[in-house]
């Protein structure tokens, strides 16, 4: 049998991170972070979230994906939405 957790003993992980991120802010630091991607659409909406307040790595990896031609076929998308997607700081 599962324990619920009570309204009031969820940790709110969003709030945390905007409070750390405006933390950063004032003080004037742009953190940096590595972001594993499996592919272009799923690192889509992190990266929409977050390359607003982050300097960013992107580490593809899949290796789950065949045949090999299909992996170097999402390697390129990557790479495709990585140069179209407007981000105010640069991936790397």
């Amino acid at each position: 049998k599962g324990v619920l957790m009570k309204a009031e003993q969820r940790i709110n992980y969003d709030k945390k991170m905007e409070l750390l991120i405006a933390k950063e802010q004032e003080n004037g630091h742009i953190p940096r972070l590595l972001l594993h991607s499996c592919c272009a659409p799923c690192s889509s909406a992190v990266l929409e979230r977050l390359s607003a307040y982050f300097e960013i790595t992107i580490l593809y990896y899949n290796p789950n994906i065949y045949p090999e031609d299909e992996y170097y076929k999402r390697v390129v998308e990557q790479q495709e939405f990585i140069k179209k997607f407007p981000t105010k700081y640069p991936f790397f």
